[in-house]
């Protein structure tokens, strides 16, 4: 009986490597088309069949094999990790037909490598003429805005530029590695929280990061290595070195920026201190050209709405009773809602990792959804911290990433359709509700749900300080005793 059953596990097993190895080749091949088109916009409907195939293969593969990862483990998380190597590799050829952002890019890091501050001047300056070329100049857009790119970001792209000059593939290459940076980090919080490092397959077969980095060469994956670098500092109780990591990943996209008072809340008065050498410090290059800075984020903020989720069904509700007015309502609705959900985020005691996480999930959440323009991209702030809260990571935020990829139906005929948001967000609500009726996103939870160190801290009158290496002492007004949350 024991060799029978044993025989039947080993035959399971070897169903299920068979299965993830065809399910792979599967992707590899949707992918490997990807990467051959030269316009994945054109016509739009053949992009978003190929992301529906990637993505309905990612949903499959990781329900029908999650138990298989788990009893694999070790193997599993190299495989996944490798994997996910090989699809981005088979898509980097592809030119970023997704997105002309990379040419800003380049444009930026250009002015930087020859001495002209980008802040200081926009693309149609005739003073820079000298520097336009058919293959970045001509291709990019918003060459009458100042640029909104801030600090962080500015350096990246000056280093790119210096290395490889116009070259796209090499700003591909390059954010390609942080995004390897971001797996990296990602199983290493998962095993810092005593989760399953497997559950790192939901970010690294998502085939959003997979398209808007590989493909389109977004530079948000350097501020999203940067925030999660933070975290895992966190973890392991090296709140100020966090800290300089969190204000880091703020000057590649301001999103960071929105969780200072839940860092403070829980770090106290030297935390604000140290975030506020670090502002100064990794903004100056900004500071000294502030007022073209600010004037091309009031261009942008202005002008540039696209794909807005709860904002939009604000804003049309209101059509209806204050045509005239509705816009401006709901921006001040949206600015409010934003504002009580970090007054709300840092407003009670943080006493543990798992609260830690669920409040910035939150808040992330909050500003993606009111904001009146998101794009796919913006995203991947999200999802991989969404991945840390629970054991089990939460359906609705990996099916925000599936959909998102519908806002490429604004380019069909650069019409806004009106049913599209509905298949967009719908599902996405409607399981985010179906989290919250079943308590996933309360705040109590169980010591055995938040694993690792967290399941230490949840204990009421945790005295974190106690568990902070030598190296990185305790500062009266940092670290102390901590009450239980709720």
């Amino acid at each position: 009986m024991i060799d029978a059953a044993s025989h039947s596990s080993h035959r399971t097993s070897l169903i299920e490597h068979i299965a993830f190895g065809v399910l792979f080749l599967c992707l590899c091949v949707v992918y490997a088309y990807m990467g051959m088109r030269h316009a994945l916009l054109s016509p739009v409907w053949v992009y978003l069949v190929l992301y529906g195939l990637a993505f309905g293969v990612y949903v499959y593969a990781g329900v029908r094999l999650k138990k298989h990862f788990e009893r694999h483990a070790k193997l599993y998380v190299v495989l996944i990790f490798l994997t996910a190597v090989v699809f981005r590799l088979l898509v980097i050829q592809s030119p970023p037909s997704l997105s002309t952002d990379v040419y800003r890019y380049i444009w930026d890091g250009r002015l930087t490598v020859h001495g002209i501050n980008p802040y200081r001047y926009t693309p149609m300056d005739s003073r820079i003429a000298s520097l336009r070329d058919a293959s970045i100049w001509f291709p990019m857009e918003y060459k009458y805005y100042d640029t909104i790119y801030m600090s962080v970001s500015q350096a990246i792209f000056a280093v790119n530029y210096f290395i490889f000059g116009s070259s796209i593939e090499g700003y591909k290459i390059v954010y390609m590695l942080f995004d390897f940076g971001v797996m990296a980090l990602v199983a290493q919080v998962l095993k810092q929280r005593g989760f399953p490092q497997t559950n790192l397959y939901w970010y690294a077969w998502c085939p959003l990061p997979i398209t808007e980095i590989s493909i389109a060469a977004h530079q948000d994956v350097v501020g999203i290595l940067c925030l999660l670098g933070a975290l895992l500092l966190m973890l392991r109780k090296r709140p100020l070195r966090s800290g300089a990591l969190l204000i880091a990943a703020g000057f590649t996209k301001g999103f960071a920026f929105l969780l200072m008072p839940l860092f403070i809340r829980r770090y106290g008065k030297q935390m604000a201190l140290y975030l506020s050498i670090a502002f100064i410090v990794l903004g100056l290059p900004m500071w000294v050209c502030i007022p073209w800075f600010v004037h091309g984020m009031m261009q942008y903020l202005s002008h540039v709405h696209v794909n807005s989720g709860l904002f939009h069904f604000v804003y049309k509700g209101l059509s209806w009773i204050a045509p005239g007015w509705a816009y401006l309502i709901a921006s001040r609705l949206s600015n409010l809602a934003l504002l009580a959900v970090i007054v709300w985020s840092a407003a009670r005691p943080v006493a543990s990792d798992t609260e830690m996480f669920r409040r910035a999930i939150i808040v992330l959440s909050v500003f993606l959804l009111v904001s009146p323009t998101l794009f796919p991209w913006y995203v991947l702030w999200l999802l991989p911290i969404a991945l840390f809260y629970r054991k089990n990571p939460p359906i609705s935020m990996i099916v925000l990433a599936g959909c998102i990829g519908l806002m490429y139906l604004y380019y069909f005929e650069y019409a806004t359709l009106w049913w599209f948001r509905l298949l967009e967000y719908t599902p996405f609500y409607a399981l985010l509700w179906r989290e919250y009726k079943q308590g996933y996103w309360s705040s109590s939870y169980s010591a055995d749900d938040c694993g690792g160190a967290g399941a230490f801290d949840a204990l009421e009158g945790t005295e974190i300080a106690s568990t902070i290496p030598a190296d990185d002492p305790p500062t009266p007004g940092v670290i102390g005793t901590v009450p239980a949350v709720k």
